[in-house]
């Protein structure tokens, strides 16, 4: 190999790393947006760049919605099974939590990647 070949290695091993490095930081998810609605109707959007807790209270009962790192979770809920606050954090394109007896959905819109749902072979 010669010099210049190993220069054009390094940078692309740097280019690789920096982008990996930005990805994993959630780079990718600005823009993103998630919608929270309750019984079909829209509470409010959000964006998933900027951190954030949202009390979501209807006549169903209370949710607590963080935004955190580009991500959003369920955190609190007062209904009897608490499935929501289990489903974990969803920042791509499409992914949702639901919380049925609140009939509260997140869905995650925008500019977002949507991810792999599914892989065949």
């Amino acid at each position: 190999m010669k010099k210049r070949d190993m220069i054009l290695a390094a940078a692309v091993i740097l280019a690789a790393f920096v982008w990996a490095l930005l990805y994993q930081k959630g780079i990718r998810n600005q823009g993103s947006i998630i919608e929270i609605t309750v019984d079909g109707k829209l509470y409010g959007s959000y964006s998933l760049s900027e951190d954030r807790e949202i009390p979501v209270e209807s006549g169903y009962g209370r949710n607590l919605v963080v935004i955190e790192d580009g991500k959003a979770s369920v955190t609190e809920a007062d209904c009897l099974d608490h499935v929501c606050e289990h489903m974990g954090p969803v920042s791509g394109r499409g992914e949702v939590i639901c919380c049925l007896p609140h009939k509260m959905f997140l869905k995650v819109t925008g500019e977002g990647e949507d991810g792999l749902d599914a892989v065949a072979y």
